[in-house]
């Protein structure tokens, strides 16, 4: 858990700055794009000069958060314009949600080679010690309640805009307050945004009632791949380049299609394998027993949480069901055993 010395050493870091550069993992979700827009809110209030940098198209549910578009790398803004300056000159680089190399494509590049200070906020296990001064806190059932933390160790205000992002980064690393981590901390953090102005019922109808038609074809599809094992508690899926084709869905309209399966009784862990322009295959998994699909990430070159967590793979989509049920009898096996 972040200490006080943490806090304030981020706090000294972005004091100290006057260029700031903030970006997130790619495949942005919730918390990210929340995080995202609270902390490039609160650095220009201070009087920062910042800009924010998207490594994939944010999901359209979350496009009532921004004022204005997020540039992307590789649509926008591409790897040689960040390494020579053309987008900008900073002296800190500010990264939420995410401190894996793995999760910072083409961006990692610009990283490794860079010397400006880095600040990495975040809730993940997984950790590449990306930054100069971190602010860590695997305990925090989202990045959003370490940026809020922070936010009133230095005493900075929290607009009501800055506060619906907070609540979206909250609500929806907590699967709307249902998934496990959904603690006190939470709860509480919810209650403040919600004094502050936070209207969750427009929040839920942006978030959760406001999926376009191509992305709910994709749900169709990918029902139909659906696939039960280990006596039920193993749910499979998976989506091929030919059903976003099909239906006219893009790869960020995937996020949160996994949880889908975990209404059936019997399951435990499921997985969403998706089939990437390049070939390699995107496994997200997901657990809501004693499965810790972390570990199973980790082993892949991946990472995440005990309940929530994915890796890409660089074999067809036939092997990659394979292996993910290969890794998942295991966990199975072991805990059977116990």
């Amino acid at each position: 858990m972040a200490t006080n010395e943490d806090y304030q050493q981020a706090v000294d870091l972005i004091k100290k700055s006057s260029s700031v550069l903030i970006t997130s993992h790619t495949n942005p979700d919730g918390d990210s794009c929340g995080c995202l827009l609270v902390m490039r809110e609160v650095l220009e209030a201070l009087g920062k000069k910042v800009k924010s940098l998207f490594l994939s198209p944010a999901p359209e549910w979350y496009e009532f958060l921004f004022d204005k578009k997020v540039p992307v790398l590789g649509e926008d803004v591409d790897l040689e314009q960040l390494k020579n300056g053309c987008f900008g000159e900073f002296d800190l680089i500010v990264i939420v949600d995410t401190n894996s190399y793995s999760q910072l494509p083409k961006f990692e590049q610009y990283l490794k080679r860079t010397e400006t200070d880095v600040l990495v906020i975040d809730h993940h296990v997984t950790s590449d010690g990306i930054g100069s001064a971190e602010l860590i806190d695997c305990s925090a059932a989202a990045t959003g309640l370490i940026v809020f933390d922070l936010l009133k160790f230095a005493g900075w205000s929290c607009s009501k805009k800055a506060a619906e992002s907070l609540f979206v980064a909250i609500a929806t690393d907590t699967g709307w307050f249902q998934f496990g981590n959904s603690d006190s901390r939470a709860f509480r953090c919810a209650a403040e945004l919600i004094e502050a102005g936070v209207k969750p019922a427009e929040i839920y109808r942006h978030l959760y009632q406001n999926s376009s038609y191509p992305r709910f074809k994709l749900l169709i599809a990918m029902l139909k791949t659906l696939e039960l094992h280990l006596d039920g508690r193993y749910a499979s899926q998976h989506l091929l380049q030919r059903d976003f084709q099909q239906s006219g869905a893009a790869y960020e309209d995937t996020e949160d299609l996994i949880n889908e399966c975990q209404r059936i009784s019997t399951v435990q862990a499921s997985s969403l394998l998706v089939e990437l322009s390049d070939g390699r295959i995107r496994c997200s998994l997901r657990s809501k027993g004693r499965i810790d699909v972390s570990k199973i990430a980790v082993k892949l070159g991946g990472g995440g949480h005990k309940r929530a967590a994915g890796a890409r793979l660089s074999v067809p989509m036939d092997q990659a069901k394979e292996i993910i049920l290969a890794e998942m009898a295991q966990q199975f096996s072991r805990l059977d055993g116990e």
